[in-house]
């Protein structure tokens, strides 16, 4: 049978226009949602905002121009800066100039066109069949085999012939699909790119790989840490014998994008790609601490619904974030690494990602 690929499709009905939040996800009915707190904000905090818009512009420079010279001179104001938030107009390209990804896809003009119209992947069909399942309420994605679905489509398809070795994995649509909301097809594949291969950071393509290797790591890491750092709480999983494969899981395979709102989830990006994997330990930890006296007087059935939904003062950024970064692992984190390639038999690899963690925080 011929392999049909998504071009082969005519794009379904547009839907129905629908009430949408500022991120172009269709509104929820509740009325308590943070879109209703933006809206009574004052012309005070839109100047402030406007303010902010103007440093992060002077930083950069025009088209990222300036951006490497300001980091080196002043990184601590950067990091600040990130930790408070990137502005979401200049989100795109502040991403790509953190992740490496700018410098990947100038050492590579045309590499993506080649991979998206001359290669075939045998991941095709599954890329295809999932698409529909990656931020289904965000108008993007909402038409099938529409202009949003195509694209996450192309990048998809693109990294699954990039690297053969990891292919596909449902997963990475929330990945391709949150980048593609603030960057061409061509700069979401090459942020992938440099996530998956390490440009900056310590490579996420173990997440992927046959058998998930560093979501296991990842796993036992944050297993020992909230034992560690919240031992009441890690006490209370092991009665109820809640392991954090449970609910820790899409917290690293799609970097909260999946499981957590998507203005926080913006948020915790700006910081992930700048500083790299330890934020996402960190708002593990802090969200669970936040929740902790509820959590420890949960039987098994209800805690587990309540670690996948989170309540809503739980999910403010400008609570949580704070409570993470006071949080200190990167020690921690570097220890229970080695711990676990010892207890695998695993040879001690991954040098730059020592280093990273080694960093201030």
């Amino acid at each position: 049978m011929e392999r049909r690929r998504i071009d082969d499709y005519e794009p379904g009905p547009v839907p129905s226009p629908r009430p949408l939040d500022r991120f172009g996800f269709v509104k929820q009915e509740r009325s308590s949602s943070p879109e209703r707190v933006i809206k009574s904000r004052s012309t005070i905090e839109f100047e402030r905002e406007e303010r902010r818009v103007r440093k992060w512009r002077k930083m950069i420079g025009v088209g990222g121009s300036d951006w490497k010279h300001y980091v080196r001179r002043k990184p601590h104001v950067v990091k600040r800066r990130i930790r408070k938030g990137i502005p979401d107009c200049l989100r795109g390209l502040v991403w790509q100039l953190i992740s490496g990804s700018r410098d990947l896809l100038l050492m590579n003009l045309g590499v993506y066109e080649q991979l998206v119209i001359y290669e075939t992947s045998a991941s095709e069909l599954d890329i295809i069949r999932d698409i529909s399942r990656t931020f289904p309420s965000h108008v993007f994605f909402q038409q099938r085999h529409g202009p949003g679905q195509r694209s996450l489509y192309n990048v998809l398809k693109a990294y699954s012939v990039y690297d053969r070795d990891v292919g596909y994995v449902q997963g990475m649509g929330f990945l391709a699909g949150l980048l593609l909301l603030y960057m061409s097809e061509e700069d979401a594949f090459w942020l992938m790119v440099a996530l998956l291969k390490g440009a900056v950071h310590a490579p996420m393509e173990g997440l992927y790989q046959v058998g998930l290797p560093l979501v296991q790591q990842y796993l036992f890491q944050i297993d020992h840490l909230v034992r560690e750092y919240l031992p009441k709480l890690g006490e209370h999983f092991t009665q109820e014998m809640i392991n954090p494969s449970m609910y820790a899981s899409q917290w690293f395979i799609t970097v909260f994008s999946y499981s957590f709102p998507f203005h926080l989830a913006l948020r915790i990006w700006d910081v992930f790609l700048f500083e790299g994997v330890k934020i996402v330990f960190k708002v593990g930890l802090a969200v669970l601490k936040y929740c902790h006296d509820d959590l420890i007087k949960l039987p098994f059935e209800k805690l587990i619904h309540a670690l996948r939904n989170f309540p809503e003062d739980a999910m403010d950024p400008d609570t949580l974030l704070p409570m993470a970064y006071s949080i200190k692992v990167s020690r921690r984190l570097e220890e229970l690494k080695h711990e676990y390639e010892k207890k695998n038999g695993k040879l001690v690899e991954g040098e730059e990602f020592d280093r990273k963690l080694k960093q201030p925080q």
